[in-house]
């Protein structure tokens, strides 16, 4: 009497699918191949995920199912693509200014999404606290000042229109700059954004970062006092120049990623890496770092 051997099942894993898409993604990105600001269009794909688990259910335990998987994904980020190098359309300009007067510190809380942001400061000579100017979505502006101290938060206004309306539209652009007048504390919080922060200028005291799917570069300042930043990122590409003469005491953890730091200048000691006159410099740098999935590079 012989046996009836049951079909062997092809079990699917769609999230590993997924993992190997924004992989790939991720690795493009960081050879230049794909832009940053990219994951801007991919957000509005969200609704594929739906897509794709409908597929995994109907068609559980179907050999040829992750060929179909990897062809809807790969057809819509081709698409994602194809939109974002799309020629723009009449482009929105918004502007904002704050004078200075008589603020002696200020607090600048910067909450961008989806684009690029360029922030440096003004000229030495501008009574200004800040000049700010977007391109394409909206940017909204709270100022408020308690004494001599300023608060100044600045927000992204997101495109309400649905996307097949919002096709051939350019990504947001930010010109932020800051007064170099008075000691500031910023606030940055971006997702899915090319950000560029020139701080050469600035009297930085404290500098928080928050990075989410992105490629950020920082010019650390380069004038006297103590500067305290601290990074948490997020599947992000992070390049931070230190200029001559700054001492710096830096702090990396790194969840699976690359870390470039130029020990050369900051030699490592312990857990962290050190300028070796970083006790008896004037210009000090404390640079903590936690990074989950990128890149970290530091000169």
């Amino acid at each position: 009497m012989s046996e009836t051997k049951s079909p062997r099942k092809h079990r699917i894993s769609i999230w590993g699918i997924i993992l190997v898409l924004l992989g790939v993604v991720l690795l493009l990105q960081n050879f230049n191949v794909l832009p940053w600001g990219l994951w801007a269009m991919l957000w509005r794909f969200w609704p594929v995920i739906l897509i794709v688990i409908g597929l995994n259910i109907v068609g559980r335990h179907k050999p040829w199912l992750s060929t179909v998987l990897v062809v809807v994904l790969g057809a819509f980020l081709g698409v994602a693509v194809w939109q974002y190098q799309m020629p723009p359309c009449q482009e929105v300009i918004i502007t904002h200014s704050e004078p200075r007067g008589d603020l002696r510190e200020a607090v600048v809380d910067v909450d961008f999404q989806a684009g690029h942001l360029r922030l440096s400061a003004l000229t030495p000579d501008s009574p200004n606290l800040v000049e700010a100017l977007s391109r394409w979505n909206g940017l909204t502006a709270d100022f408020r000042r308690e004494d001599t101290v300023g608060n100044l938060r600045l927000n992204s206004t997101w495109d309400r229109r649905p996307p097949w309306r919002r096709v051939g539209a350019g990504w947001t652009e930010w010109k932020v700059e800051l007064t170099q007048g008075i000691p500031l504390i910023l606030e940055v919080n971006s997702a899915a954004a090319d950000v560029a922060l020139d701080l050469r200028h600035l009297k930085v005291t404290r500098l928080d970062l928050e990075l989410n799917a992105g490629n950020c570069k920082v010019r650390m300042p380069s004038g006297e006092g103590i500067t305290r930043m601290f990074i948490e990122a997020n599947a992000a590409n992070i390049q931070i120049t230190i200029p001559e003469g700054v001492a710096a005491r830096i702090e990396v953890d790194l969840n699976v990623g690359v870390l470039e730091i130029d020990e050369s200048r900051f030699p490592r000691k312990g857990d962290y890496y050190i300028s070796p006159d970083f006790e008896d410099a004037e210009n000090r740098i404390y640079l903590r770092i936690d990074l989950n999935a990128g890149r970290v590079e530091v000169s």
